[in-house]
């Protein structure tokens, strides 16, 4: 009788241990797995914001070629109106003596 609970605890033992290890190999596989989704994720992530950063550099673009349009219209206005005075600057000059009145 001794022996034979020697034996049957033996064996649970063995079979404890055994199943311990097949699941562990199990837990391995599931977080390989686990682990190749994460990691496909991330990739479809980075290529978002790659688009994302793209689309952002297009914008910025713009608006500085923009601003640049503007400057240079601001230039261009401002160039005209000096030539303007330049060329007529006994009419846009203001007087340095008042007009006399009329007698009363």
């Amino acid at each position: 009788m001794q022996k034979l609970i020697v034996v049957a605890f033996a064996a649970l033992c063995l079979l404890g241990t055994s199943s311990l290890l097949l699941a562990d190999d199990a837990m391995k596989g599931e977080m390989g797995n686990m682990k190749d989704e994460m990691k496909a994720e991330k990739e479809a992530m980075k290529g978002d914001m790659k688009a994302k950063k793209e689309e952002m550099k297009g914008k910025m673009k713009a608006r500085k070629e923009a601003m640049k349009a503007k400057r240079h219209e601001m230039k261009g206005k401002m160039k005209a109106h000096k030539d303007a005075a330049n060329a007529h600057p006994a009419a846009t000059a203001p007087m340095s003596a008042p007009a006399p009145a009329g007698a009363p």
